[in-house]
This record gives structure tokens, C-alpha cells and sequence, in this order.
């Protein structure tokens, strides 16, 4: 049993389904089960284990803004896509998970992401960024060695989002 709960405590075990859209004032906690949920749903749980295990691991989720106008012949039910990332630094390597597996991350990305989460201002940002009109929202879950495991929600620019932002482009 303690094992089920230490799993639970690092997001591995949960029945908590992805979220379409972002609800009002989402606590950090929703912010992090949905950031799993929706790992989970992207590239599997062994993808999430995997990551998790990682002494370096980030996750992320890009809300749209003000959505764009449905393609041509979209259906009633059409949304726009929500970009998700999933990175595992083993050794001195990054990677990104993938639908089909794993693939090396862009380096260029994922030092601008190291460089980003050791900074001074990221440590003196809020876990929480307010809105900006039309924004969206950009959700994090970050860990690094010899640093707590971090979890935001930036509805505005910040160096959250500029995280996010590398995350989904690595």
C-alpha cells in the first residue's frame, strides 16, 4: 500500500482525464494532475514513468488564446490542437517523447530551458503569472537536480511561458 501512495505522490497512478480547456482560478494541484493526465494520454504511461524517473524531467501545455476560425468542413465539435511536450534529460542528453517513442531534443531548446529554470528570474517569479487579454495559458511541471520540483501557470509572458514556449519546440 505505501508503494500505490508514493507512486500517487509523484503523479504516477491517477484517473484524473486531460483538460480541453483551463477552468478560472485552477490551483497549482489541478495544474499538475492534468499535466500528467494529459502526458499519459499523449505518450503513455511508460513515456510518463520514464520521465519522471529522469533526474531532469519537464512537462508542458499550451492553452490557446483567442482561438483561430475552424478549418474548412471542421465539424460542431472542432478545437484547436493543444501542444504538449514531454522531456527527459538522461546523461547530458535531452529528449522528447514522441506518439512512436523517443527522439533527441533540440539542443539550442533545452539549453535555453536549463538556463531559463536555474535563473534568478525564474526563481523570483510567482508560480502563478495573472492574465493578459487573449492569452491563453501555458502550463508547467519542471525538475532538475538539487531543486524542488516545480509546477506554474502563466497567463501572460513570462519566464514560465518562455519555458513552455522552448519545451514544445525542442
Amino acid at each position: 500500500m505505501a508503494a500505490c501512495t508514493a507512486l500517487e505522490a509523484v503523479g504516477v497512478v491517477s484517473e484524473v482525464r486531460p483538460l480541453d480547456t483551463l477552468p478560472a482560478g485552477v490551483e497549482l494541484r489541478q495544474v499538475e494532475q492534468d499535466l500528467l493526465a494529459t502526458a499519459r494520454d499523449r505518450f503513455g504511461e511508460t513515456a510518463v514513468r520514464r520521465a519522471l524517473a529522469a533526474p531532469s524531467h519537464v512537462i508542458v501545455k499550451r492553452f490557446p488564446g483567442m482561438s483561430p476560425p475552424p478549418p474548412p468542413n471542421a465539424g460542431p465539435d472542432w478545437r484547436p490542437a493543444i501542444p504538449v511536450a514531454l522531456l527527459a534529460k538522461e546523461g547530458d542528453r535531452w529528449f522528447a517523447a514522441t506518439a512512436r517513442g523517443w527522439r533527441e531534443a533540440d539542443a539550442v531548446a533545452t539549453a535555453v530551458i536549463e538556463d531559463t529554470l536555474t535563473s534568478e528570474a525564474f526563481r523570483e517569479e510567482p508560480e502563478r503569472i495573472g492574465a493578459c487579454p487573449d492569452y491563453g495559458a501555458s502550463l508547467l511541471l519542471a525538475k532538475l537536480p538539487g531543486r524542488e520540483r516545480e509546477v506554474r501557470s502563466a497567463l501572460c509572458t513570462s519566464q514560465t511561458d518562455k519555458v513552455v514556449y522552448e519545451a514544445l519546440r525542442a
